[in-house]
């Protein structure tokens, strides 16, 4: 895969994440449940997307503890799925493997496994370069 498909890849990862992660913030401050399994996710998501890699203990839970920010629709798993392939955590790959492909999972599920079947190193965070500096 090229540096340019695999950057298309991260960026509807991307574009996803933005798109899905209003939906699981509290309406109102007021609202706000810090111990709420959606709460976590979605500071997890938003962590994901700057590149912070303290959620992705939050994030293996959402595959791991069953009703964890369960949803009827899975979307909570597309969510884990490409927030973990953004950060290019390649330990859950066997996790997303087993989700079903319904809902957003149809595109997320192996929009996450391409972005991680192409990384072998984690990913930058938004707007920083992979590359590094030639060896002399």
């Amino acid at each position: 895969m090229t540096p340019e498909e695999k950057q298309r890849l991260i960026e509807r990862a991307r574009a996803i994440l933005l798109e899905q992660v209003p939906h699981w913030e509290p309406a109102t401050p007021e609202e706000s449940d810090p111990s709420s399994g959606y709460e976590q996710l979605a500071a997890a998501v938003r962590g994901a997307l700057a590149g912070e890699r303290g959620g992705v203990p939050t994030l293996h839970r959402v595959f791991d503890e069953r009703f964890f920010a369960a949803t009827n629709s899975h979307h909570e798993y597309a969510l884990a799925a490409l927030s973990l392939a953004l950060l290019g955590d390649r330990a859950s790959i066997q996790r997303i493997r087993a989700v079903s492909a319904i809902n957003l999972n149809r595109e997320a599920k192996p929009l996450a496994l391409a972005i991680l079947d192409a990384t072998e190193e984690p990913l930058p965070a938004h707007g920083e370069s992979n590359s590094s500096p030639e060896k002399a």
